[in-house]
């Protein structure tokens, strides 16, 4: 590993504990990152991403009091958490795994300046009910069919009600299902200080 790689491992480490530390919860990588593989045997290994660019995410996207922000992969919850400490109606996050959900359970209850109630699912996103979603939050936790089953489900369910919806996609991997529903417009493209790419999709009516 070249030194300038290093550094920046330290970097993310450092800020990964005292995002932590500052939030009252614990939500950084450690021990075993397997995932059950899922209905489409496509789920991925648990990563987690800076709090900064959580954050980042959040003041671009700016919720509102009336979104329900789901977070697809929650693992440990520090993105559930972030969303949490601005007020919105409720913060649900999706987990596969029980032992990840159950962290995640736990850094709700513990998260300091908390505003909006948490809700911790177990279950596959390919089958969980997202039709209250105005806020859809992923960092790339699964592959190309249950993205694909994933946004049939959405597309589905919000043509029905004419709900709005915004889809934030981090290490969008596979960003290329996302043509074959044009009902999902790309409105905006960042990238975080460690040059992750950031996808912004809204709902279109019209």
């Amino acid at each position: 590993m070249r030194i300038k790689d290093k550094s920046l491992d330290i970097v993310r480490a450092l800020e990964s504990r005292v995002g932590d530390f500052l939030m009252g919860v614990e939500t950084g990588h450690s021990g075993s990152s397997a995932a059950p593989e899922g209905l489409l045997a496509d789920s991925h290994q648990f990563q987690t991403n800076s709090h900064l660019v959580i954050r980042r995410v959040i003041r671009f996207v700016q919720p509102e009091p009336s979104d329900t922000v789901i977070v697809l992969g929650c693992a440990k919850g520090r993105a559930l958490c972030h969303f949490a400490r601005v007020p919105v109606r409720k913060v649900v996050g999706i987990e596969i795994s029980a032992p990840l959900a159950e962290i995640a359970k736990q850094n709700a209850g513990r998260l300091h300046k908390r505003k909006s109630p948490i809700d911790v699912r177990i279950t596959d996103a390919a089958i969980a009910d997202l039709s209250e979603a105005s806020l859809i939050y992923m960092f790339n936790p699964f592959g190309e069919n249950t993205l694909r089953r994933v946004l049939t489900r959405v597309a589905s369910s919000h043509r029905e009600t004419k709900k709005s919806l915004k889809i934030v996609y981090l290490n969008p991997r596979f960003s290329n299902v996302f043509v074959d529903f044009p009902f999902f417009k790309l409105t905006r493209e960042i990238f975080s200080w460690t040059g992750l790419r950031i996808n912004i999709y809204e709902a279109k009516y019209s």
